[in-house]
């Protein structure tokens, strides 16, 4: 029941309610250098009731929204986890925040196990997070005690100066996406991640489908296809949540790549009939075969690699234990365009995707 009390080792874990908002920002300002107003905590990380009642009732192929859960020790909140499906594929979910305290290395593989098992008892198989390359004693908490392995990493460049690139071939027909379009865009997809990757980062055809009423959404995404001869070769999509910063994410065809800078200016075109102003980043997959290539073209053409997160993969729950425990508090966002990523006591790092 999604309000019932979870005790794992002393440490109670429970659904986040809306009064443990102020508790959560407080905890979050003492370990970092950041007033509280500063917090950049979600509020849709909340579900409020009756919704998260009515949620926490239907079949995992049903549920849409993120949920949340907290960890509390004596009366304080020392940690939360939120999950939220992925879009098209309820049978995947990914960790996109995760707030822990000092000595919180026991929380953070407390609150991992219980969501994987949770959700992996409804029939979830996979569950995924990204971390910043840097954190060491995270990568640690997740790939030792909860038993995530590495997947590669993803990549954030930025575009020094804006101005469309030299070398593109001025060819292909570029269109809206549509969604008759997303088995084809799934198989571009899928056939560019590399074999021993396939089985835990494979998406879905319906993962890439418009959402109806898109336009309610906190970012706007715009999305394209590079087609010839009728067959489409590519796909693209441009997301920004303050129309200034524009994240291009890019798949094709292998064999196609020669069509990477095209993309590129095509999209910087589209963006310039929107804005004037504007910063453009290129997500590039490591994990795909195209990923040397374009790092290499990124490199010598403009661009600064800004960020670089690992992606962690869980495919089944299994749960591990751990003597080891960490002395530093941590945040991590791994939203693509949230910040900050991770902060310890030490030292703050912002994420600038």
């Amino acid at each position: 029941m999604p309000e019932k009390w979870y005790i794992l080792f002393m440490a109670k874990i429970r659904s986040l309610r809306f009064h443990d908002i102020p508790k959560l920002k407080k905890m979050i300002s003492m370990i970092s250098d950041m007033n509280i107003e500063e917090i950049p905590f979600d509020y849709k990380s909340f579900i409020p009731f009756p919704v998260n009642l009515i949620n926490s009732f239907l079949p995992l192929k049903m549920r849409r929204l993120s949920e949340s859960f907290v960890s509390i020790d004596e009366q304080e909140i020392n940690g939360m986890i939120s999950l939220k499906p992925q879009q098209g594929n309820p049978s995947s979910w990914r960790i996109c925040k995760l707030f822990l305290n000092k000595n919180s290395y026991d929380t953070g593989s407390q609150l991992v196990g219980y969501a994987t098992a949770r959700f992996g008892a409804l029939g979830a198989n996979t569950f995924t997070v990204k971390v910043d390359s840097d954190m060491d004693e995270l990568l640690e908490l997740f790939s030792k005690a909860c038993g995530f392995r590495v997947c590669s990493s993803e990549q954030l460049w930025r575009m020094d100066e804006i101005s469309l690139v030299k070398n593109a071939m001025n060819k292909g027909l570029f269109r809206p996406f549509k969604n008759t379009d997303s088995e084809a865009v799934k198989n571009i997809y899928n056939d560019n991640i590399f074999p021993h990757f396939r089985y835990s980062l494979a998406k879905t055809a319906k993962e890439f489908d418009n959402l109806l009423f898109t336009g309610l959404n906190e970012a706007a995404c715009f999305k394209f296809v590079f087609e010839e001869n009728n067959s489409v070769k590519g796909y693209f999509s441009l997301q920004t949540e303050d129309n200034e910063n524009y994240i291009l994410d890019i798949d094709l065809v292998q064999g196609y790549d020669e069509y990477f800078a095209d993309v590129i200016n095509f999209s910087i075109g589209q963006v310039m009939m929107r804005t004037k102003k504007f910063n453009l980043f290129i997500i590039n997959k490591k994990f795909q075969v195209s990923g040397a290539k374009y790092e290499e073209y990124l490199n010598k053409n403009g661009f600064k690699c800004v960020k670089t997160q690992v992606v962690m993969v869980k495919d089944y729950y299994k749960k591990i234990r751990e003597e080891q425990r960490s002395q530093r508090p941590a945040i991590v966002f791994s939203d693509i365009s949230r910040k900050p990523a991770f902060k310890n006591s030490a030292r703050v790092q912002k994420v600038t995707f």
